[in-house]
């Protein structure tokens, strides 16, 4: 049986770095690790197992063509892969409504929704012939219930997100490719980096725990969606917030 092949986008961020020291640590599972200004980050990850087990691969994800090109690069030299986790995004920001940034917004727009469209669209006609294949998106919380203030630019794209992990759930749910997606409450990560400290502290008192969640956290969540224990289970949104808005 030949080995799984994951591909991470977005590996560079928090939640990646922590999903693949995962997967190396726990799997023979190769990774394909996509960066596009974090390759330190993932180069050291190599330590932890065989340099045949972790493969890098760079693109812009604010630029179509250059995800079109990461993404047959990929089939070329990969294969295609069983498992893929969406995790880009730009950094969150804490605005109103009146400051509305549209450049801002079409170009995370571009990231978090564009270059999923674009990345996918080669790869799951031939996903879906594998015996077992999963794609799993990494949301927000904000898509639950009542979304916060001040965070209306990440809600909408988002919701976006949320929209295409359904639809292509929805078509492929004949197949044996599953598409979910994990919703976590803020997490504590350098994603937060641009927002003010007290929107965090305000964030962890307001959760039922009393604190934000962290990257690992979220990986377990990560991991039963990719694990053969979810074969059954496709469309879903699973909220990973500590009780926070289910």
């Amino acid at each position: 049986m030949s080995r799984e092949l994951v591909l991470v986008a977005g590996a560079s961020s928090d939640i990646g770095v922590a999903l693949i020291r995962r997967v190396l640590t726990t799997t023979d599972a190769r990774v394909v690790a996509h960066h596009h200004a974090g390759a330190d980050r993932l180069e050291a990850l190599r330590s932890l197992d065989a340099a045949d087990s972790l493969h890098l691969v760079a693109a812009d994800f604010s630029s179509a063509e250059s995800v079109d090109g990461m993404a047959r690069d990929v089939l070329d030299r990969f294969g295609v892969p069983t498992q893929v986790v969406y995790l880009p995004g730009l950094k969150l920001r804490y605005e109103r409504f009146a400051k509305f940034d549209l450049e801002h917004f079409d170009r995370d727009l571009a990231v978090q929704v564009r270059s999923a469209i674009v990345l996918l669209k080669p790869l799951l006609p031939k996903m879906a012939k594998l015996p077992r294949a999963k794609v799993v998106f990494v949301l927000s919380s904000v898509t639950r219930g009542v979304p916060p203030k001040f965070m209306s630019m990440y809600g909408i794209v988002k919701h976006a997100q949320l929209g295409l992990m359904r639809s292509l759930a929805s078509e492929y749910a004949s197949t044996a490719l599953t598409v979910n997606a994990v919703s976590p409450s803020m997490v504590d990560t350098r994603f937060l980096d641009e927002i003010p400290g007290v929107a965090k502290e305000m964030s962890a008192a307001s959760a039922p725990r009393g604190r934000l969640a962290t990257p690992d956290e979220v990986v377990g969540a990560i991991e039963f969606l990719l694990s053969e224990k979810s074969d059954f289970v496709t469309g879903v949104e699973l909220p990973v917030s500590g009780g926070l808005g289910f």
